[in-house]
């Protein structure tokens, strides 16, 4: 009977995942991540290939087009909007369409909510994951034959960091989406949740660090504890948080259907 409810929640687990990769939003929104990477770093891409016309670029140029894209307001602003598109509102509207409740006698609750939880957060990590890596491919490409010969850079970490954040981003539309009982607060609340926790740094708690996105896409070795591996942590904590104040939230919207 254990195996058999394992099995269980391993299938609707995977079909929840499946679903949340598949699909023409998931394509929008990793679209829409390489686009707002392209916009951030399109000033340092034509000042790259304006020193060329003298000669071969140094090497690692491509690198710090990157970084420069990871800095830019467009990525900050627009990478949590399209994080969320995936699958954050799929809750809700099957919900409100009443799709749930044949879903609920195959599945169970308890697997149904942490199948939407997990697959919520792969999807927009996922989206992000993929976006960067396209921007990192469209760069090499471009710019590789520009540049000097050279050792290649690793961006391994890189991944990783934007995948937690986009887990977080979707998460977090998830949450406010239960709050307010609206699909449209899955897609606009990162943004406005993003923005305002800019606007407390800047003007109230400068200090106050862990608080600053813009610290969490680009983190500075001196603030964090084992540097980027203390920002993931941080991140991920963020993420289980958030998870579990979501499980009781969506157990209260399933009770009153």
């Amino acid at each position: 009977m254990d195996k058999l409810k394992r099995l269980r929640t391993n299938h609707t687990i995977l079909s929840c995942i499946k679903q949340s990769l598949s699909g023409r939003i998931f394509l929008l929104a990793v679209s829409g991540i390489v686009s707002a990477f392209c916009i951030g770093g399109f000033a340092a891409v034509y000042a790259a290939m304006e020193k060329y016309k003298t000669g071969l670029i140094e090497y690692g140029t491509h690198y710090t087009v990157l970084e420069t894209a990871i800095k830019s307001d467009a990525v900050c602003l627009l990478l949590p909007v399209f994080a969320s598109l995936p699958y954050t509102a799929e809750f809700l509207e099957e919900l409100e369409s009443g799709y749930i409740k044949s879903y609920l006698i195959r599945a169970g609750r308890g697997r149904y909510i942490c199948g939407k939880i997990i697959a919520a957060a792969i999807s927009g990590g996922m989206a992000c994951m993929v976006g960067i890596g396209i921007y990192i491919d469209l760069l090499r490409l471009l710019m590789l034959p520009m540049e000097k010969q050279g050792k290649m850079q690793g961006a391994g970490m890189v991944f990783v960091l934007f995948f937690c954040l986009g887990m977080l981003f979707s998460l977090v539309g998830m949450l406010f989406s239960m709050i307010t009982s609206s699909r449209y607060m899955a897609y606009a609340s990162p943004f406005v949740f993003e923005y305002a926790l800019i606007i407390l740094h800047e003007r109230y708690l400068k200090k106050l660090y862990i608080i600053y996105p813009k610290e969490w896409f680009a983190p500075s070795e001196e603030n964090w504890a084992f540097g980027t591996t203390g920002t993931l942590i941080y991140l991920l904590l963020l993420c289980i948080l958030i998870a579990v104040i979501l499980v009781p939230a969506m157990e209260r919207r399933i009770n009153e259907i």
